[in-house]
């Protein structure tokens, strides 16, 4: 893995941001999520894309070669995890994320991302608004993240965190690196935990990531993912009372800090159940 020293800044005018995307038989949806990777180009916003493919039959590779991708098949790997570890060991960059093959970068995302980090010197990590999109990319719904702390992000039990939003600098993420592959659909909170170990992200109210929900995501499964949550909980400290009232005072101020979000879970319009 590349190494990068921990006095490393961000440059004055220009911002290089390193994606990565793991991929397999992802043809579906790939296409719009590269037109939202590539179309933050600007003087300011510099990117390097790479995609870990885990060995597609369908047309994954192929689209992604219309674009300055970098493609890496990497038939061998042990899953989601296993495929971003890859990717960001080859990826360049001052800013670093991950975004998967079926959700986007919300417009002039980068940009906001590039523009925080300039104005917050201190940031080491930061989390954007999230924009919920159907499967033909139409929005019907948004969530605001609001500051949170370790006993209440490992007391709530899930990751409130909505990972197409998260950017950090390098330095920061080799720092926790690598993700956990023993983790199917939960490493990414495993991440974050360590992550608010070392510092508080900072919040964004811009949109910056669009998460789309459709009946064909890993991310979903309900039994794994309270499994995995459990076991993320255990891995970081066991949750006793006060860890409890915790992640309950979090769950509290995420549902009236988004009531419309709040609404549409007790309504059914966006359920965290594949179809």
């Amino acid at each position: 893995m590349t190494t990068h020293p921990p006095d490393a800044f961000l440059p004055a005018s220009r911002v290089r941001f390193g994606v990565v995307t793991p991929t397999l038989n992802a043809e579906r949806y790939l296409e719009e999520t590269l037109r939202s990777v590539w179309s933050q180009r600007s003087e300011r916003v510099e990117i390097e894309h790479v995609l870990v493919d885990g060995g597609s039959t369908d047309r994954t590779v192929e689209i992604a070669g219309r674009y300055p991708t970098r493609v890496v098949v990497a038939t061998d790997d042990h899953g989601m995890y296993d495929a971003i570890n890859r990717g960001l060991a080859l990826v360049g960059g001052d800013v670093v994320g991950y975004l998967n093959a079926d959700d986007e970068i919300a417009p002039g995302g980068l940009a906001a991302v590039a523009e925080a980090f300039l104005r917050h010197p201190e940031a080491q990590w930061l989390i954007g608004k999230r924009e919920f999109i159907d499967g033909d990319g139409r929005a019907f719904g948004w969530m605001q993240p609001v500051p949170f702390s370790l006993r209440e992000y490992i007391g709530l039990g899930w990751s409130c965190v909505p990972q197409e939003t998260v950017w950090m600098r390098r330095p920061f993420m080799d720092r926790l690196l690598p993700f956990d592959t023993t983790f199917r659909n939960t490493g990414d909170y495993d991440l974050y935990v360590r992550a608010r170990k070392l510092a508080a992200p900072l919040i964004l109210d811009e949109v910056t990531g669009r998460f789309r929900l459709h009946g064909e995501q890993l991310s979903f499964d309900p039994e794994v993912m309270s499994r995995e949550s459990r076991r993320v909980q255990e891995k970081n400290g066991r949750v006793d009372r006060l860890g409890w009232v915790a992640g309950r005072y979090l769950s509290l101020r995420l549902n009236m800090r988004n009531l419309a979000w709040l609404y549409a879970k007790k309504t059914g319009k966006i359920r965290y159940v594949a179809d």
